[in-house]
Parts: structure tokens; C-alpha cells; sequence
């Protein structure tokens, strides 16, 4: 699932960067806050890892790439450097997500065989991202 979402976003990022892909930042951002909502409640109710769902990741890695590349713009790239800058920050967002990765997975993987793991950890912990998605998905639209 981390590599489809790193593949697609990297794809858009370069894609939007380069003036290919073009789409407001007043549709991208209340997507992308729709997305995180859509996955946290896929996880409450899924049992196992349907095959759609890397086509449903990947979908929303493109839509994420957007932006990206709507908060890249805010930067001034110079042009003699513009693709070394552009694969530095797209290398530093993908040390960002190993990292929150990593950080989850140290914090609260450990419980991963406890009995109680989903009930007392996964459950809630999904709820939190699911809410923290409505509220952005809430502004975002709210900004229109």
C-alpha cells in the first residue's frame, strides 16, 4: 500500500509541478480530506486487505501528489535547479511518511498480539484519524 501511494504521488507531484496536471487546490484539498476519511472507515469495517483496495490507495496517492505540488508551488523553484529541487522534496516527504511509519509502528506494533490490540488500540486510534479527516474535509469546504 506505501509503495502504490509513494509511486502515484510521486508521479502527480512531478506531473502538477511541471504544469502537465493542473486541478484547484479548492477541489484537491477537500478530496484528499474525503480520502483519509474513506480509509479510516474502510479499516473499521474491512477484515482483510481487499485487492481493490491498492487500486483505491493508488487513486488517492495521485490525489495526495496534487497536493503536493499545490504546497510545492508556494515555493519559488530555481530553474536551474528545478528537478534536483523537486526530487529532494519529494524524497523529503517520503522520509517524513517512513518516518511517521516507523514512529506509529514503534509506538503501538508491539501491541500488535495482544487480544485487546483492535479494541483498545486500532479501533480508537482509526476513529481519531476518521475525525481529524471530518474536520479538515468540514474546512476545507467551509473555505469555498
Amino acid at each position: 500500500q506505501v509503495s502504490c501511494f509513494t509511486v502515484a504521488h510521486s508521479l502527480t507531484l512531478g506531473l502538477a509541478t511541471l504544469g502537465v496536471v493542473s486541478i484547484p487546490a479548492s477541489v484537491v484539498e477537500p478530496l484528499i480530506a474525503a480520502s483519509i476519511i474513506f480509509i479510516a472507515v474502510d479499516n473499521l469495517y474491512s477484515q482483510s486487505l481487499a485487492r481493490w483496495r491498492l487500486v483505491i490507495v493508488t487513486l488517492f496517492g495521485l490525489l495526495h501528489g496534487l497536493g503536493f505540488a499545490a504546497a510545492l508551488s508556494d515555493l519559488i523553484l530555481p530553474a536551474e535547479n528545478f528537478f534536483s529541487t523537486l526530487l529532494f522534496f519529494n524524497l523529503g516527504v517520503e522520509v517524513g511518511q517512513l518516518t511517521v511509519l516507523v514512529l506509529a509502528f514503534l509506538t503501538v506494533g508491539w501491541f500488535r498480539n495482544w487480544t485487546k490490540y483492535s479494541k483498545c488500540v486500532a479501533r480508537p486510534a482509526t476513529v481519531t484519524i476518521a475525525g481529524v479527516g471530518t474536520y479538515w474535509l468540514v474546512k476545507r469546504i467551509a473555505l469555498l
